[in-house]
């Protein structure tokens, strides 16, 4: 039994509204940074995306003309559509910007570690700073 072209269109506009309200939820988590939440959210994410997949056309054909898709497509379909794409767009900035920050994050706490690394006191007793990045160094005062 093969779908009937408004029963396709109803299924497909449900799947564009769960995935952009869940995109909504996880621009919000992202915004407000709390990035362990977004996580929560990756396999509701990976299934819904799956759904609205297998919905689609597998084919690439040609895109429609304005005129086709005033006929073949309903307003709120366009809605749903224009609404997933900017979701999406406004998704992919936040998460770069997540990755950028947390790979910010991850230098400067490695840098810290190593900065402390190289403090220490010297052969004098007060408090050095390790200038040699090697794994022998000869001592200054012998």
């Amino acid at each position: 039994m093969t779908d009937q072209p408004e029963d396709l269109q109803g299924r497909l506009f449900q799947a564009f509204e769960a995935v952009s309200a869940l995109l909504e939820q996880e621009n919000a988590l992202l915004t407000s940074g709390q990035w362990q939440d977004v996580e929560k959210l990756l396999p509701r994410k990976r299934e819904l995306m799956r759904l609205l997949r297998k919905l689609l056309p597998t084919t690439q054909a040609k895109p429609l003309t304005a005129e086709q898709r005033g006929t073949r497509v309903s307003p709120e379909m366009e809605v749903a559509v224009k609404t997933f794409n900017r979701l999406v767009r406004v998704n992919d900035e936040l998460l770069q910007s997540a990755i950028a920050a947390q790979g910010t994050l991850i230098k400067l706490v490695l840098d810290d570690a190593a900065q402390e690394l190289r403090m220490g006191y010297g052969a004098s007793g007060g408090y050095a700073v390790e200038t040699h990045n090697s794994a022998l160094a000869l001592r200054s005062d012998v």
